[in-house]
């Protein structure tokens, strides 16, 4: 998910994290039968993966589409409907597909479905996945089974890529099918453990047991029902009535009391993204880079931490986190909130901030605009419903955005789409020819050292130039009632409920 609300976090404190091993919930034998009720923090957009932005949407991919690739909770690269690769030389990768999947409407997944996926992906009009592929030449079909990638150019991000969205295969029957309306009614196009049933927007999303999934005895629940719950204090009082199984966030002032309450279930882990405010560098007053420095001087990262998230967290000073290989502590270019220097480099201006109305996010606004007051800039906010705001700030019509990422298992899919000339999604309009260098350097390498200079590299100029103003790094939780068993947590905060049963 692109846009995700996460306010809980726990990355320095080991002994309240986890709770099983790997991340995972242990139980008795598990029980099949019941479903499941889902908590989204906000509605949805699309189903479909091609120009998909959204964390939420994220999360229901996961449970109906395969991907090529998956992660275990290490971000170890595993086996999805690949079964088997091998990298004949760096700009061929030869993959070695599961044989007998089928897809909900029946028909076969196989290497023309890799091929005919890829091609969409990269050459759609409104495909957001085309900076992911952007290493892709041609997918050659060999047999059914068998299907070799050929690269323009070496690129070890590949199959972390191919983990995620551009990595998800839909029938392309369905996808003929469903015709314009494909999008918000992806019957049959996943072969994924449940199934599309149906989507009433602003109620409620279905899926049904994908009673002939390729892994034998999954899934063990009958169905999920997703609910788009855009407050985080509603989730809380929807999960302790009842009306709710799962959900993934919320408000940090609750989470003691839950995690006290012994009919529920709180679990967490450091989780992969970034939260903070993006600025548009392609109209004013954020194309000047003394403003954009000024608004990064003067916001206090730590009074953000211990006013509106509790001081269970740590700072943001870039975009990839302590938990990645690629965690660069020293980058410090902006740490504690400086007025007087934010104010010798410019002020006087004023910006709109756009937001949503969730009582945390309305919270965090107010602090920052208190901060920024100070420096002498005025920050007004404006808060509307969540489908429109995001919208606006991907066709670039704001100022300033309260944008956050989910975060990727390889530390190019928190950068490259984001501050890469062109990027799928550099809302911010950023370009900066040492960066782009820098990060294309990173993806044609496969000597971590190396990679990990570029990174270095490529964050410092990032933040010193200001496209966007990191403030923490969030946490992957479940926040369950005690009824959610074998709930494995992953980084990537996406919540995989095949083998999650009730009882």
């Amino acid at each position: 998910m692109r846009r995700t609300i996460v306010v809980v976090l726990c990355l320095l404190m080991a002994a309240a994290c986890g709770g099983g091993q790997n991340g995972t919930s242990q139980s008795t034998t598990p029980k099949n039968g019941g479903s499941a009720t889902i908590a989204l923090e906000n509605e949805l957009r699309t189903l479909d993966p091609l120009d998909s932005s959204l964390l939420v949407e994220r999360e229901v991919f996961y449970n109906m589409y395969d991907s090529l690739f998956t992660i275990d909770p290490k971000l170890v690269i595993k086996p999805g409907l690949v079964k088997q690769w091998d990298v004949a030389d760096p700009v061929t990768y030869k993959f070695t597909l599961q044989s007998g999947v089928k897809f909900h409407d029946g028909t076969p997944f196989d290497a023309q479905s890799v091929k005919d996926n890829v091609t969409r992906y990269k050459t759609a009009a409104n495909s957001r996945r085309k900076s992911d592929l952007a290493s892709v030449d041609t997918v050659e079909v060999v047999d059914s089974t068998h299907v070799t990638f050929h690269l323009k150019k070496a690129d070890a991000t590949l199959l972390a890529t191919l983990v995620d969205r551009a990595g998800m295969m839909l029938s392309m029957a369905a996808l003929k099918a469903g015709g314009q309306n494909f999008s918000l009614s992806p019957v049959g196009a996943g072969s994924g453990p449940f199934q599309f049933v149906e989507w009433k927007r602003n109620d409620h999303l279905t899926l049904k047991k994908n009673a002939t999934y390729w892994k034998p005895g999954l899934p063990h629940l009958d169905g999920l029902t997703y609910r788009a719950i855009p407050d985080v204090n509603a989730i809380l009082a929807a999960l302790k009535t009842g009306d709710i199984d799962v959900a993934r966030t919320i408000s940090s002032k609750d989470v003691a009391g839950l995690k006290a309450d012994s009919n529920f279930v709180y679990r967490d882990m450091p989780a992969l993204g970034f939260n903070g405010m993006e600025l548009n560098t392609s109209a004013p007053p954020f194309n000047d880079p003394a403003k954009r420095k000024a608004v990064a001087l003067a916001v206090d990262k730590y009074a953000i931490l211990k006013n509106v998230y509790f001081n269970i967290g740590v700072v943001a000073y870039g975009p990839i986190p302590p938990s990645s290989w690629a965690f660069d502590g020293s980058e410090k270019v902006f740490d504690h909130g400086d007025a007087a220097k934010a104010k010798s480099m410019a002020t006087g201006f004023t910006f709109t901030y756009k937001t949503t109305a969730d009582p945390v996010l309305q919270q965090l606004a107010q602090l920052m605009a208190a901060e920024l007051t100070k420096a002498g800039i005025t920050m007004q906010v404006q808060s509307e419903d969540f489908a429109t705001y995001q919208q606006e700030c991907q066709n670039h019509q704001f100022q300033a955005c309260n944008v956050n990422w989910s975060g990727r298992v390889d530390p190019d899919g928190n950068m490259y789409a984001w501050w890469h000339t062109g990027g799928d999604f550099n809302d911010s309009v950023y370009s900066n020819a040492q960066v782009d260098g820098w990060l294309d350097d990173a993806r044609t390498t496969t000597d971590q050292t190396k990679r990990k200079q570029d990174y270095d590299n490529a964050q410092k100029q990032i933040v010193t130039d200001a496209p966007y103003v990191f403030s923490f790094f969030g946490t992957s939780a479940q926040i369950s009632d005690n009824k959610i068993h074998d709930f494995t947590l992953y980084p990537d905060l996406m919540i995989r409920m095949a083998e999650v049963w009730k009882g």
